[in-house]
């Protein structure tokens, strides 16, 4: 609904990898390996016919595209124009593989899928499926395809639900959550104004070499999760911050809860706000807090969006940005792409596509806690919210979650921006 409504409309909605294998690729291999892929995860074969009607076809909906090329930069100009071509609503799949060979040794190869029928988790195990299969593949094993959760069979036990009392159940709960909090984050209330064009700025702040441990340590104390100690950081922060009470987050929140979609390849993840709503008087009673509400908002985990034109009631304000968006990293960027194919290396290349999502007046905090080289970050459009603030955020948020005993790890750790 919310594609067909405009709302997720092109480019932005794309997960995709691009990187330059040099080696022994085997094309047929290849071709034979995601065409298991599709046939493993029956969302690789859907289609949507209305906001109502979905169709799950028996067969692969996409093939591997082979291109060539006589330099590099004629191949990188034709992934551009093959990979980053939007996904039509009611065209033929919504995945993509892209190779483009520049040489007998030397391939460009790239993979993008449609944010309709992929998230992260998704993006993972399909990621992970292609990579078995080539190697399957290439030992001549013509195997069974064994295949995982079924999406369709989710999505037709969650409209059964949604239809009695566990849908009821739901709609209780968020009814009463936006009306205590409002249908989305408010803004990040620093003084913010539009001063131009935008123009993104990053923010990183190196973290001791034990953050990692810090924050763990402090949720096994909260009786929390790091992501609550994350979380509850960026909203403690921004109370400091702005002197508000009511400050607000936006969140991204999986929803696999029903039984048997741990390994369903698919779109499940749901952006939802969460606030703090009071002051708190000690850390530990504002990370109990957060985690709590972080629990209740996974129980009754739904497309806000969706469900509440379902229930003619507004659940989310889709037209607003939350001012704080908050992401937990404990694994490095590198980790997310898909391992080189067995006889080749790989040399990621990051490609931008123009019409990429933006979101000028949010300030997006990552806690990147990677066993080396931890760091807190923060993007923002510097035309529009001060950046000053946006440091004080980082000073306060760091200073919070990384205490021992009630004791600050450290005074005033460096800042630098790029």
């Amino acid at each position: 609904m919310a594609r067909l409504t405009g709302e997720f409309a092109d480019w932005h909605n794309l997960h995709y990898s691009t990187m330059w294998l040099t080696g022994e690729l085997d094309l047929t291999a290849l071709r034979d390996a995601w065409w298991r892929v599709c046939l493993r995860h029956d969302v690789m074969r859907r289609t949507y016919l209305s906001a109502d009607e979905a169709r799950t076809f028996d067969d692969p909906q996409s093939t591997v595209e082979i291109h060539t090329a006589d330099t590099d930069a004629a191949a990188i100009e034709l992934m551009r124009r093959t990979l980053g071509s939007p996904f039509r609503l009611d065209g033929p799949g919504f995945s993509r593989v892209v190779v483009v060979q520049c040489g007998p040794r030397r391939f460009l190869f790239g993979i993008a899928i449609d944010h309709i029928v992929n998230d992260l988790t998704s993006w993972l195990r399909i990621r992970a499926d292609f990579t078995d299969f080539y190697n399957r593949a290439l030992a001549g094993d013509a195997g069974d395809i064994t295949p995982v959760g079924s999406y369709q069979d989710f999505a037709t036990e969650q409209r059964r639900l949604f239809a009695g009392a566990w849908g009821a159940e739901r709609r209780a709960f968020w009814r009463s959550y936006t009306e205590e909090f409002g249908v989305f984050p408010p803004p990040f209330p620093v003084g913010a104004a539009n001063t131009g064009e935008y123009r993104s700025r990053t923010v990183t702040r190196d973290l001791p070499a034990n953050a990692r441990s810090l924050v763990r340590d402090f949720a096994r104390r909260a009786r929390a999760t790091p992501f609550a100690v994350a979380t509850a950081g960026v909203l403690a922060a921004a109370q400091e911050v702005t002197g508000d009470p009511l400050v607000g987050i936006s969140v991204n929140q999986h929803g696999r809860t029903l039984p048997g979609t741990a390994q369903t390849a698919g779109l499940f993840v749901q952006t939802v706000p969460m606030h703090l709503g009071k002051r708190f008087g000690s850390p530990h009673e504002t990370v109990r807090d957060v985690f709590l509400r972080t629990l209740d908002v996974f129980e009754y985990s739904l497309p806000l969006l969706v469900c509440g034109r379902y229930w003619n009631e507004t659940l989310m304000a889709a037209d607003k940005e939350a001012g704080l968006y908050v992401g937990l990293n404990e694994q490095p960027p590198s980790s997310f792409n898909l391992a080189p194919f067995t006889g080749t290396d790989a040399e990621y290349v990051h490609l931008d596509f123009p019409g990429g999502k933006r979101w000028p007046q949010t300030v997006v905090v990552s806690w990147n806690l990677y066993e080396t080289g931890p760091q807190l970050v923060a993007q923002y459009n510097e035309n529009f919210l001060p950046g000053d603030a946006v440091e004080r955020l980082l000073t306060s948020a760091e200073r919070f979650a990384l205490q021992t005993g009630g004791e600050d790890v450290r005074p005033s750790p460096g800042t630098t921006g790029q």
